[in-house]
């Protein structure tokens, strides 16, 4: 009897120890598991850590094509480490918002200020060396800028209005600009060469897609003024008040021992008044070959519509 009540408490003795070894061997694998996780959340941590914070950028969801108008529903959000968030980086829809695909861009491209701009492109819109005496401080891509010309007795006019900034290299700059642009330019060159101490230099707006453009009234040379009538692309219905200005800003600087003069513009003021009073006559007889030449183009194109719609109806 003594025998097996003995031999019952040596098996349970036996069990609880079997057990317990169990329980420690369940105990010390679940720790070891726990260490396991701890050690690889640690891990991602201090991967995390590394990588730093999060931006959420725009990526384009579908090609875009050059100069079409960018909409909301063509972006996706995607967050991205911020040291490798790119330069110029869109982060805000709102801050683009009515603006324009300046160059062809892939699915998948995340979008910068620099590749966009406010302005819809015309026709014959085209991009502009200007190389100026003076840049603004500050000066930054994607700004826009009115290009003015200084005289020495002081005349100050803006020959290029609202440009908007697509490279920056020194002092030169590179502008979308207009066709009539190009003429304001090469007069600009000419007026720099021959009256000394003549300045072209650049003013920023301070909020260029919110402000108006403000008005051009840089008055051309006749030289330049006569190959702009004969330019096709370009309106020069009115050009008097032009003419004027012109006459106005030469006689003033003839006019002034303060102006070193490059060259013989002129033999006196008489013969200023003439050769405007000469230029005006061939200009206004230009004007009006133009806008024949116009007028003729114009029924051309109503006779070809008549005869198509004529040609369609039968």
């Amino acid at each position: 009897m003594y025998s097996k009540k003995k031999y019952f408490i040596m098996a349970a003795v036996l069990v609880l120890l079997l057990a317990a070894a169990g329980i420690f061997i369940v105990v010390r694998n679940y720790q070891n598991i726990i260490s396991q996780r701890e050690e690889e959340i640690d891990g991602l941590v201090k991967q995390l850590d590394e990588i730093g914070d999060l931006v959420t950028v725009y990526q384009l969801n579908a090609e875009a094509k050059s100069g079409t108008k960018m909409q909301d529903f063509q972006f996706s959000e995607v967050e991205i480490p911020e040291y490798s968030v790119p330069e110029h980086a869109v982060l805000s829809l709102e801050d683009i918002k009515g603006f324009y695909y300046k160059i062809a861009l892939g699915k998948g491209t995340i979008i910068t200020s620099d590749m966009l701009m406010q302005q819809e492109l015309t026709d014959d819109e085209r991009t502009l060396d200007v190389v100026l005496d003076e840049i603004p401080i500050g000066l930054e891509i994607g700004d826009y800028v009115d290009i003015r010309i200084a005289f020495p007795l002081g005349q100050d006019y803006i020959a290029m209005t609202h440009k908007q900034v697509v490279e920056i290299n020194g002092a030169t700059l590179k502008l979308i600009v207009s066709q009539q642009d190009f003429y304001a330019y090469q007069s600009m060159q000419t007026d720099e060469a021959l009256f000394s101490s003549t300045k072209a230099y650049g003013s920023t707006y301070i909020e260029g897609g919110v402000q108006a453009a403000a008005k051009q009234y840089y008055p051309v040379s006749l030289d330049v003024l006569k190959t702009m009538l004969l330019d096709p692309n370009i309106d020069t219905s009115d050009y008097s008040d032009v003419l004027k200005r012109r006459e106005q800003l030469e006689k003033q600087l003839l006019s002034s021992e303060k102006v070193t003069i490059n060259d013989t513009v002129t033999n006196g003021k008489e013969s200023l008044a003439d050769k405007f009073r000469e230029a005006k006559a061939d200009y206004d007889s230009l004007q009006e070959k133009k806008q024949a030449a116009a007028a003729y183009q114009q029924k051309q194109e109503e006779t070809k519509k008549t005869e198509e719609d004529s040609t369609s109806d039968n």
